[in-house]
């Protein structure tokens, strides 16, 4: 099939197919003619790097996936999948400090306002209107 059927089943660009196949991410592609032929399979491994992408996994972690014939070391997406898992869970607990921090600010600020007050940590000019 062409390029353009294989975009249409993945909903990836041309551009983006190309640069899969320019990066190792697809076996090479047998031409017909001057058209590039891609077969079902192809299609799967294109969808699965959108999924992967999807994630929030980059392409060189996808291209470390295959082995060297060209199949997927699925010991490596294990590792890769749990790896970013941990990422994940590291950020939300990140994100959980910040949202924690702007409650906090939140409430300084709200009990500020709400009491009228005249103090302000702010250089004057800062605290002339309140917000």
């Amino acid at each position: 099939m062409r390029i353009s059927e294989v975009s249409r089943l993945t909903g990836a660009s041309a551009k983006a197919i190309r640069l899969y196949e320019a990066r190792g991410l697809l076996p090479p592609v047998p031409r017909l003619n001057r058209y590039r032929d891609y077969s079902t399979q192809d299609v799967a491994w294109v969808r699965l790097i959108r999924q992967a992408m999807g994630l929030g996994i980059s392409l060189a972690s996808i291209a470390r996936l295959q082995d060297g014939d060209g199949q997927l070391d699925w010991p490596a997406v294990l590792a890769l999948l749990e790896g970013q898992r941990a990422r994940i869970a590291r950020e939300r607990e990140r994100l959980g400090q910040v949202d924690t921090a702007l409650q906090q600010i939140s409430r300084e600020l709200r009990h500020w306002l709400d009491t009228g007050g005249s103090t302000c940590a702010l250089d004057e000019g800062a605290c002339a209107s309140r917000v």
